[in-house]
Protein backbone atom coordinates (compact mmCIF):
# COMPACT_ATOMS: atom_id res chain seq x y z
CA UNK A 1 0.00 0.00 0.00
CA UNK A 2 1.43 3.36 -1.12
CA UNK A 3 2.15 5.95 1.51
CA UNK A 4 1.84 9.68 1.06
CA UNK A 5 5.14 11.59 1.25
CA UNK A 6 5.58 13.70 4.36
CA UNK A 7 5.37 17.46 3.70
CA UNK A 8 7.97 19.60 5.43
CA UNK A 9 6.39 22.05 7.80
CA UNK A 10 6.69 25.59 6.52
CA UNK A 11 8.29 28.16 8.79
CA UNK A 12 6.72 31.59 8.64
CA UNK A 13 8.71 34.84 8.60
CA UNK A 14 7.35 35.59 12.09
CA UNK A 15 8.67 32.25 13.41
CA UNK A 16 12.06 32.87 11.78
CA UNK A 17 12.26 36.26 13.47
CA UNK A 18 11.40 34.77 16.87
CA UNK A 19 13.95 31.99 16.39
CA UNK A 20 16.61 34.56 15.54
CA UNK A 21 15.76 36.52 18.69
CA UNK A 22 15.67 33.53 20.98
CA UNK A 23 18.20 30.99 19.65
CA UNK A 24 17.01 28.36 22.11
CA UNK A 25 19.79 25.93 21.31
CA UNK A 26 22.45 28.38 22.49
CA UNK A 27 21.34 28.94 26.09
CA UNK A 28 23.02 27.87 29.31
CA UNK A 29 19.88 26.51 30.95
CA UNK A 30 21.50 26.62 34.37
CA UNK A 31 21.49 30.44 34.08
CA UNK A 32 18.48 31.24 31.86
CA UNK A 33 14.93 29.89 31.68
CA UNK A 34 12.99 30.72 28.53
CA UNK A 35 9.20 30.44 28.85
CA UNK A 36 7.22 29.41 25.82
CA UNK A 37 6.23 32.35 23.59
CA UNK A 38 2.65 33.47 24.19
CA UNK A 39 0.45 36.55 24.27
CA UNK A 40 0.61 38.87 27.26
CA UNK A 41 -1.41 41.82 28.50
CA UNK A 42 0.04 44.45 30.81
CA UNK A 43 -1.17 47.44 32.77
CA UNK A 44 1.40 50.13 33.48
CA UNK A 45 1.72 53.44 35.25
CA UNK A 46 4.54 55.92 34.71
CA UNK A 47 5.96 59.13 36.03
CA UNK A 48 7.91 60.99 33.36
CA UNK A 49 9.62 64.33 32.94
CA UNK A 50 11.05 65.68 29.69
CA UNK A 51 12.48 68.99 28.60
CA UNK A 52 14.81 71.12 26.50
CA UNK A 53 17.44 73.61 27.70
CA UNK A 54 19.61 75.81 25.48
CA UNK A 55 22.19 78.54 26.16
CA UNK A 56 23.50 80.86 23.45
CA UNK A 57 26.50 83.03 24.34
CA UNK A 58 27.38 85.87 21.97
CA UNK A 59 29.46 89.02 21.61
CA UNK A 60 27.89 92.29 20.50
CA UNK A 61 29.97 94.79 18.51
CA UNK A 62 28.76 98.36 19.16
CA UNK A 63 31.43 100.02 17.06
CA UNK A 64 32.98 102.99 18.81
CA UNK A 65 31.09 102.05 21.98
CA UNK A 66 33.07 98.82 22.21
CA UNK A 67 31.95 95.21 22.64
CA UNK A 68 29.64 93.64 25.18
CA UNK A 69 29.04 90.00 26.02
CA UNK A 70 25.52 88.66 25.84
CA UNK A 71 23.61 85.47 26.54
CA UNK A 72 20.18 84.04 25.84
CA UNK A 73 18.55 81.09 27.57
CA UNK A 74 15.74 78.92 26.24
CA UNK A 75 13.71 76.49 28.26
CA UNK A 76 10.64 74.31 27.85
CA UNK A 77 9.69 71.56 30.26
CA UNK A 78 6.73 69.64 31.57
CA UNK A 79 5.75 69.05 35.14
CA UNK A 80 5.86 65.45 36.30
CA UNK A 81 3.64 63.58 33.84
CA UNK A 82 1.63 60.69 35.32
CA UNK A 83 0.21 58.16 32.85
CA UNK A 84 -1.62 54.85 32.88
CA UNK A 85 -1.80 52.60 29.87
CA UNK A 86 -1.96 49.15 28.34
CA UNK A 87 0.83 47.06 26.89
CA UNK A 88 0.19 44.10 24.61
CA UNK A 89 2.84 41.67 23.45
CA UNK A 90 3.79 38.29 22.07
CA UNK A 91 7.05 36.67 23.08
CA UNK A 92 9.78 39.32 22.86
CA UNK A 93 7.67 41.98 21.11
CA UNK A 94 5.43 44.49 22.85
CA UNK A 95 3.53 47.68 22.04
CA UNK A 96 2.40 50.25 24.59
CA UNK A 97 0.40 53.47 24.71
CA UNK A 98 -0.56 55.55 27.74
CA UNK A 99 -2.82 58.45 28.59
CA UNK A 100 -2.16 61.19 31.09
CA UNK A 101 -4.10 61.24 34.36
CA UNK A 102 -4.42 63.80 37.12
CA UNK A 103 -3.32 67.43 36.69
CA UNK A 104 -1.98 67.90 33.18
CA UNK A 105 1.79 68.26 32.92
CA UNK A 106 1.58 69.99 29.53
CA UNK A 107 -1.01 71.67 27.33
CA UNK A 108 -0.97 68.58 25.10
CA UNK A 109 0.92 65.33 25.52
CA UNK A 110 1.22 62.16 23.45
CA UNK A 111 3.57 59.18 23.76
CA UNK A 112 4.14 55.88 21.94
CA UNK A 113 6.57 52.98 22.47
CA UNK A 114 7.46 49.80 20.56
CA UNK A 115 10.05 47.32 21.81
CA UNK A 116 11.67 44.09 20.67
CA UNK A 117 13.62 42.75 23.64
CA UNK A 118 15.60 39.70 22.65
CA UNK A 119 18.29 37.78 24.50
CA UNK A 120 20.91 38.49 21.80
CA UNK A 121 19.72 41.86 20.51
CA UNK A 122 16.84 44.27 20.88
CA UNK A 123 15.36 47.54 19.66
CA UNK A 124 13.55 50.34 21.54
CA UNK A 125 11.44 52.89 19.68
CA UNK A 126 9.98 55.85 21.56
CA UNK A 127 8.19 59.05 20.56
CA UNK A 128 6.72 61.82 22.65
CA UNK A 129 5.38 65.32 22.06
CA UNK A 130 4.53 68.03 24.57
CA UNK A 131 3.28 71.59 24.14
CA UNK A 132 3.94 74.11 26.87
CA UNK A 133 4.76 77.83 27.14
CA UNK A 134 8.27 78.73 25.97
CA UNK A 135 10.47 80.42 28.59
CA UNK A 136 13.44 82.50 27.48
CA UNK A 137 15.66 85.31 28.62
CA UNK A 138 18.31 87.69 27.26
CA UNK A 139 21.16 89.46 29.03
CA UNK A 140 23.60 91.94 27.45
CA UNK A 141 26.48 93.44 29.42
CA UNK A 142 26.96 93.33 33.15
CA UNK A 143 24.86 94.78 35.93
CA UNK A 144 25.78 98.45 36.25
CA UNK A 145 27.00 98.91 32.64
CA UNK A 146 25.53 101.77 30.60
CA UNK A 147 24.19 99.31 28.04
CA UNK A 148 23.07 96.64 30.51
CA UNK A 149 19.93 94.74 29.44
CA UNK A 150 18.15 91.88 31.16
CA UNK A 151 14.72 90.59 30.10
CA UNK A 152 12.79 87.37 30.65
CA UNK A 153 9.87 86.23 28.50
CA UNK A 154 7.12 83.62 28.52
CA UNK A 155 5.31 83.11 25.23
CA UNK A 156 1.53 83.55 25.19
CA UNK A 157 1.20 80.54 22.87
CA UNK A 158 2.68 77.14 23.61
CA UNK A 159 5.73 75.81 21.81
CA UNK A 160 5.91 72.16 20.75
CA UNK A 161 8.72 69.83 21.85
CA UNK A 162 8.98 66.59 19.87
CA UNK A 163 11.41 63.75 20.39
CA UNK A 164 11.86 60.53 18.38
CA UNK A 165 14.41 57.94 19.42
CA UNK A 166 15.48 54.50 18.25
CA UNK A 167 18.22 52.58 20.01
CA UNK A 168 19.38 49.00 19.82
CA UNK A 169 21.62 46.71 21.82
CA UNK A 170 23.71 43.57 21.36
CA UNK A 171 24.58 41.25 24.28
CA UNK A 172 27.93 39.45 24.17
CA UNK A 173 27.32 36.93 26.97
CA UNK A 174 23.89 35.98 25.65
CA UNK A 175 24.26 32.30 26.62
CA UNK A 176 24.22 33.09 30.35
CA UNK A 177 22.80 36.61 30.63
CA UNK A 178 19.17 37.58 29.85
CA UNK A 179 19.01 41.38 29.59
CA UNK A 180 15.17 41.57 29.22
CA UNK A 181 14.58 39.53 32.40
CA UNK A 182 13.87 42.56 34.61
CA UNK A 183 11.99 44.50 31.88
CA UNK A 184 9.67 41.98 30.23
CA UNK A 185 8.48 38.41 30.91
CA UNK A 186 10.09 36.79 27.89
CA UNK A 187 13.17 35.46 29.70
CA UNK A 188 13.96 34.54 33.32
CA UNK A 189 17.41 34.82 34.89
CA UNK A 190 17.99 31.79 37.11
CA UNK A 191 21.36 32.82 38.57
CA UNK A 192 23.22 36.12 38.81
CA UNK A 193 25.05 37.00 35.58
CA UNK A 194 26.21 40.02 33.60
CA UNK A 195 27.52 40.97 30.19
CA UNK A 196 29.23 43.65 28.19
CA UNK A 197 26.88 45.21 25.64
CA UNK A 198 27.05 47.31 22.48
CA UNK A 199 24.47 49.99 21.74
CA UNK A 200 23.58 52.40 18.95
CA UNK A 201 21.12 55.27 19.00
CA UNK A 202 19.40 57.61 16.59
CA UNK A 203 17.66 60.66 18.07
CA UNK A 204 15.78 63.49 16.44
CA UNK A 205 14.36 66.29 18.56
CA UNK A 206 12.95 69.67 17.73
CA UNK A 207 11.41 72.65 19.45
CA UNK A 208 8.93 74.59 17.32
CA UNK A 209 7.98 78.10 18.37
CA UNK A 210 5.36 79.78 16.13
CA UNK A 211 6.04 83.31 14.75
CA UNK A 212 3.24 84.67 16.93
CA UNK A 213 4.65 83.04 20.07
CA UNK A 214 8.19 84.10 19.16
CA UNK A 215 7.02 87.70 18.78
CA UNK A 216 6.37 87.80 22.53
CA UNK A 217 9.97 87.01 23.42
CA UNK A 218 12.16 88.80 20.82
CA UNK A 219 14.82 86.14 20.97
CA UNK A 220 17.96 85.76 18.94
CA UNK A 221 16.80 82.28 17.88
CA UNK A 222 13.22 80.97 17.76
CA UNK A 223 13.26 77.27 16.73
CA UNK A 224 15.75 74.44 17.18
CA UNK A 225 16.15 71.02 15.62
CA UNK A 226 18.80 68.45 16.57
CA UNK A 227 19.73 65.13 14.98
CA UNK A 228 22.13 62.71 16.63
CA UNK A 229 23.60 59.31 15.82
CA UNK A 230 25.56 57.64 18.61
CA UNK A 231 27.41 54.42 19.29
CA UNK A 232 28.86 53.03 22.49
CA UNK A 233 28.61 50.28 25.03
CA UNK A 234 28.68 49.39 28.65
CA UNK A 235 27.84 46.72 31.16
CA UNK A 236 24.60 45.23 32.42
CA UNK A 237 24.12 42.81 35.30
CA UNK A 238 21.18 40.83 36.69
CA UNK A 239 21.23 40.07 40.42
CA UNK A 240 18.94 37.11 41.16
CA UNK A 241 17.70 37.38 44.73
CA UNK A 242 15.23 34.46 44.61
CA UNK A 243 14.43 31.74 42.09
CA UNK A 244 12.26 28.63 42.01
CA UNK A 245 11.80 26.65 38.79
CA UNK A 246 8.35 26.04 37.25
CA UNK A 247 6.71 22.62 37.39
CA UNK A 248 5.18 22.56 33.89
CA UNK A 249 4.93 24.43 30.57
CA UNK A 250 2.34 26.80 32.07
CA UNK A 251 5.03 28.20 34.40
CA UNK A 252 3.15 27.16 37.51
CA UNK A 253 5.14 27.53 40.76
CA UNK A 254 7.69 29.75 38.95
CA UNK A 255 9.13 32.25 41.44
CA UNK A 256 11.82 34.84 40.71
CA UNK A 257 13.14 38.20 41.90
CA UNK A 258 15.70 39.90 39.65
CA UNK A 259 17.37 43.32 39.90
CA UNK A 260 19.07 44.83 36.82
CA UNK A 261 21.59 47.67 36.60
CA UNK A 262 22.72 48.96 33.20
CA UNK A 263 25.10 51.80 32.30
CA UNK A 264 26.02 52.49 28.68
CA UNK A 265 27.91 55.68 27.79
CA UNK A 266 27.90 56.56 24.09
CA UNK A 267 29.76 58.91 21.78
CA UNK A 268 27.56 61.02 19.52
CA UNK A 269 29.49 61.00 16.25
CA UNK A 270 26.85 62.74 14.14
CA UNK A 271 25.59 65.83 15.96
CA UNK A 272 23.64 68.15 13.67
CA UNK A 273 21.86 71.35 14.68
CA UNK A 274 19.45 73.53 12.72
CA UNK A 275 18.21 76.86 14.08
CA UNK A 276 15.57 79.28 12.79
CA UNK A 277 15.02 82.98 13.50
CA UNK A 278 11.93 84.81 12.23
CA UNK A 279 12.17 88.25 10.64
CA UNK A 280 9.73 91.00 11.60
CA UNK A 281 8.90 94.38 10.08
CA UNK A 282 6.93 97.02 11.99
CA UNK A 283 6.05 94.45 14.63
CA UNK A 284 4.73 91.87 12.13
CA UNK A 285 6.21 88.64 10.81
CA UNK A 286 7.20 89.20 7.15
CA UNK A 287 7.31 85.54 6.17
CA UNK A 288 11.12 85.40 6.02
CA UNK A 289 13.40 83.24 8.15
CA UNK A 290 17.09 83.20 8.98
CA UNK A 291 18.19 79.55 9.04
CA UNK A 292 21.51 78.14 10.21
CA UNK A 293 22.68 74.57 9.64
CA UNK A 294 25.81 73.22 11.27
CA UNK A 295 27.48 70.12 12.64
CA UNK A 296 28.24 70.27 16.35
CA UNK A 297 31.17 68.61 18.07
CA UNK A 298 31.08 64.88 18.85
CA UNK A 299 29.84 64.61 22.42
CA UNK A 300 29.59 62.00 25.19
CA UNK A 301 26.01 61.11 26.11
CA UNK A 302 24.51 58.49 28.36
CA UNK A 303 21.91 55.70 28.48
CA UNK A 304 21.14 54.39 31.94
CA UNK A 305 18.50 52.13 33.45
CA UNK A 306 17.65 50.13 36.53
CA UNK A 307 14.84 47.65 37.14
CA UNK A 308 13.50 45.13 39.64
CA UNK A 309 11.08 42.35 38.69
CA UNK A 310 8.94 39.80 40.54
CA UNK A 311 7.65 36.71 38.72
CA UNK A 312 4.86 34.57 40.21
CA UNK A 313 3.71 31.92 37.76
CA UNK A 314 2.05 33.70 34.83
CA UNK A 315 2.05 37.05 36.66
CA UNK A 316 4.98 39.44 36.28
CA UNK A 317 5.61 42.78 37.99
CA UNK A 318 8.46 45.15 37.11
CA UNK A 319 9.57 48.55 38.38
CA UNK A 320 11.85 50.36 35.92
CA UNK A 321 13.81 53.61 35.78
CA UNK A 322 15.37 54.95 32.57
CA UNK A 323 17.32 58.13 31.90
CA UNK A 324 18.18 59.59 28.49
CA UNK A 325 20.51 62.54 27.93
CA UNK A 326 21.17 64.18 24.53
CA UNK A 327 23.80 66.92 24.66
CA UNK A 328 25.02 69.16 21.82
CA UNK A 329 27.53 72.02 21.63
CA UNK A 330 29.07 74.27 18.99
CA UNK A 331 31.68 76.97 19.57
CA UNK A 332 32.40 79.85 17.16
CA UNK A 333 29.24 79.07 15.21
CA UNK A 334 29.34 82.50 13.60
CA UNK A 335 32.64 81.69 11.92
CA UNK A 336 31.19 78.63 10.21
CA UNK A 337 29.74 80.87 7.49
CA UNK A 338 26.38 79.15 7.87
CA UNK A 339 24.73 81.46 10.37
CA UNK A 340 22.69 84.46 9.26
CA UNK A 341 22.03 86.65 12.29
CA UNK A 342 21.95 90.41 13.00
CA UNK A 343 25.13 92.33 12.16
CA UNK A 344 25.80 93.51 15.72
CA UNK A 345 26.69 89.94 16.77
CA UNK A 346 30.26 88.89 15.95
CA UNK A 347 30.60 85.65 18.01
CA UNK A 348 28.12 82.87 18.77
CA UNK A 349 28.39 79.71 20.92
CA UNK A 350 25.67 77.06 21.35
CA UNK A 351 25.18 74.46 24.06
CA UNK A 352 22.04 72.61 25.03
CA UNK A 353 20.33 69.31 25.69
CA UNK A 354 17.16 67.29 25.30
CA UNK A 355 16.41 65.03 28.26
CA UNK A 356 13.78 62.72 29.68
CA UNK A 357 13.54 60.31 32.59
CA UNK A 358 10.82 57.78 33.38
CA UNK A 359 9.81 55.70 36.39
CA UNK A 360 7.50 52.86 35.34
CA UNK A 361 5.51 50.17 37.12
CA UNK A 362 4.31 47.26 34.95
CA UNK A 363 1.99 44.36 35.80
CA UNK A 364 1.71 41.62 33.14
CA UNK A 365 -0.41 38.50 32.76
CA UNK A 366 0.83 35.83 30.37
CA UNK A 367 -1.82 33.74 28.65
Amino acid sequence: MATLPLRAQQVTIWQKALNFLNKKGNIDTTRIYQPRASFSLGLFTTGQKAGFDMDVDFMTDLGEEGKLTGATQYHITENLCKKIGLEVGYGNVNLGYGIEVGPRSASKKSAFAFNILGRVWGVHLNYFKITNPFNSGMTIGNDGDVYYLHDEFISSESAALRNFMVDGYYVFNNKRFAYPAAYKKSLVQRRTAGSWMLTARYMQGDLYNSPKAAMDSYNLIDCFSALQASIGGGYSVNFVLWHKDPVNARDEKLRNITVNLTAMPVITLLNYLRTTSYEYEDGHYNGKERVSKMFCYPMPNFIGSAAASLTLGRFYFSTQFTYNYFYFRRRDALNSGQVNIPGYVDRLDYQGLFYDWTLKGLLVYKF
